[in-house]
């Protein structure tokens, strides 16, 4: 039985999911959107913690992109991740979730750039998390298949998602756009771009 994944087209957190499930999983894509009245009624009926994305296998419904990258590789027996991929996963997701808070204050009408101390802590982990990310995007080659793997794809989800709602500049850090360049086509990468809307 095919597992069913909800989330949106835009997620970054949901598109890793998809990218690693690309031509690997059989798997059921149920996209909603929040942000309209009959999206976020949907996700609060289906999640008690009303974040996207779930997955769901038979009875059993799994939260927080993580947690199912893990179910779903101990399901599919793929390669235990090292420390050190768990550490840039921890710093990909921490500052993927940092622009995901900036991003819903600002569709809220805050100013992202007033004097606001949890603003301010979260543009201050940006510079930092970017930097300790420069020397992952420089290793990577897309000429080797097994360097398209969960991490690469986090990243890459980070990467284009930051981009493309404008939360973050590239441009002092060339190895990010390098690295999106030299993954653009990889598998599922095109199938699983996000929306212009």
């Amino acid at each position: 039985m095919a597992l069913t994944l909800i989330g949106s087209l835009t997620s970054p957190f949901v598109r890793k999911l998809r990218l690693v499930c690309w031509g690997r999983v059989d798997l059921n894509f149920e996209a909603i959107n929040y942000f309209q009245p009959e999206g976020e009624a949907y996700l609060q009926k289906v999640s008690p913690i009303n974040k996207l994305p779930i997955l769901i296998d038979g009875d059993l419904k799994i939260f927080d992109s993580r947690v199912i990258y893990n179910y779903l590789a101990k399901q599919n027996k793929w390669p235990e991740l090292t420390i050190e991929q768990e550490n840039y996963l921890t710093a990909i997701d921490a500052i993927t979730d940092t622009c995901a808070n900036m991003f819903l204050y600002k569709k809220g009408g805050m100013d992202l750039e007033g004097d606001n101390w949890y603003l301010d802590r979260q543009r201050q982990r940006l510079p930092s998390i970017l930097e300790y990310l420069k020397p992952l995007a420089k290793s990577l080659s897309a000429n080797k298949p097994e360097d398209w793997n969960f991490m690469s794809m986090s990243l890459f989800s980070f990467y284009y998602w930051a981009e493309f709602r404008k939360l973050v500049d590239l441009s002092p850090y060339p190895e990010a756009k390098a690295f999106l360049e030299a993954f653009k086509n990889k598998p599922g990468v095109k199938e699983t771009t996000l929306p212009e809307s």
